[in-house]
């Protein structure tokens, strides 16, 4: 039997990728599924996970398979994605590995993308840097906070950041956090940026009272989302007008507890959509999601956007140069 041109174009792409991976010494690994890799539990096949663990290294690989014409997406945490059923040909550049430590200086604290939000948010309270505080629930990395600006309770992560760490041409860069656009659950990063870390410029208080208004904020996220569920976090934006959110919106259309298939509308947040079940599916996921913006438009005048990151099979990612004019997508990571 004939080899097609896409057999032979991935073949090709795998040898020259496992050559890279080898040079670079970044693990590679192959038989995963976004539904091991995401907060949702869903989503297909991918051809390749590779796992930098220095923010040089990560530099360097990214340069390496732009060079070679080898498409790619950064992933954290997975907590803000939902990939969908299908097998996605492209390369998974994993961000876990990159958690690194801290490094303080007076106020100002480095971190690398890899590292926990929340724990991030635990570390410099106990040092006395307030600022964060309100984003200790959010689950997943900080390179993904930084990428769609991160906000709770009060604090959006774009309005501490004093200087961004991006990959360009094979090294590491640091941009002023001036130069970046950081608007709603939205940043001015181009897609194919890689966020490789920041320096966040905080504020000096007493730890006692960060961590009294963590708990609250703990407090308030626990008696309110659905907490222990297979989630992406909130699936909507807020509409531009703020007047009413999203979950209030969809609350009184009567639609929690809405299912489709493995995936329901939360009864405790309408803003969550959560997976349930061995076999969940994202085609679930999505058409409920679907289901809600339809009538959600229907019904107010409103077009929700979504907040969380739809990764599709049938988009695989080429090159860079490709994807800056396609106008959408988010970020180098996810939370």
């Amino acid at each position: 039997m004939t080899a097609t041109s896409d057999e032979t174009d991935f073949r090709e792409r795998d040898a020259a990728l496992e050559q890279i991976a080898a040079r670079l010494g970044v693990r590679a690994e192959r038989g995963k599924r976004f539904a091991e890799l995401t907060s949702l539990r869903v989503g297909g096949a991918v051809d390749w996970v590779l796992s930098p663990e220095t923010e040089a290294q990560a530099a360097a690989l990214v340069h390496e398979m732009d060079q070679a014409g080898i498409g790619w997406r950064a992933l954290g945490s997975g907590s803000n994605i939902l990939a969908d059923d299908g097998d996605h040909h492209y390369v998974v550049l994993s961000l876990k590995e990159l958690k690194g430590e801290l490094e303080f200086d007076g106020e100002r604290v480095s971190v690398p993308a890899g590292y926990s939000l929340p724990r991030l948010c635990v570390d410099v309270a106990r040092q006395g840097l307030s600022g964060i505080e309100g984003l200790g629930g959010i689950p997943g990395t900080v390179g993904g906070a930084l990428w769609m600006n991160a906000g709770a309770y009060g604090h959006e992560i774009g309005t501490v950041t004093e200087t961004v760490r991006v990959a360009r041409e094979g090294q590491v860069v640091e941009i002023p956090g001036s130069e970046v656009e950081w608007n709603y659950r939205h940043t001015s990063f181009p897609e194919g940026e890689l966020l490789l870390g920041a320096t966040l410029r905080l504020t000096p208080d007493d730890s006692e009272k960060i961590r009294a208004r963590m708990e609250d904020a703990k407090s308030r996220r626990m008696a309110t989302q659905p907490h222990g569920s297979r989630s992406a976090g909130c699936f909507f934006k807020n509409p531009p007008s703020g007047a009413v959110g999203t979950g209030k919106i969809i609350d009184e259309m009567g639609m929690k507890g809405s299912r489709r298939g493995s995936a329901r509308v939360s009864p405790v947040h309408a803003n969550f959509i959560v997976t349930e079940g061995e076999g969940a599916r994202a085609e679930d996921a999505l058409a409920l999601a679907e289901e809600v913006r339809e009538r959600v438009k229907r019904e107010h005048g409103i077009e929700l956007e979504y907040e969380v990151e739809l990764w599709r099979a049938n988009e695989p990612r080429k090159k860079r140069e490709a994807e800056d004019t396609s106008g959408e997508s988010k970020r180098k990571e996810s939370t």
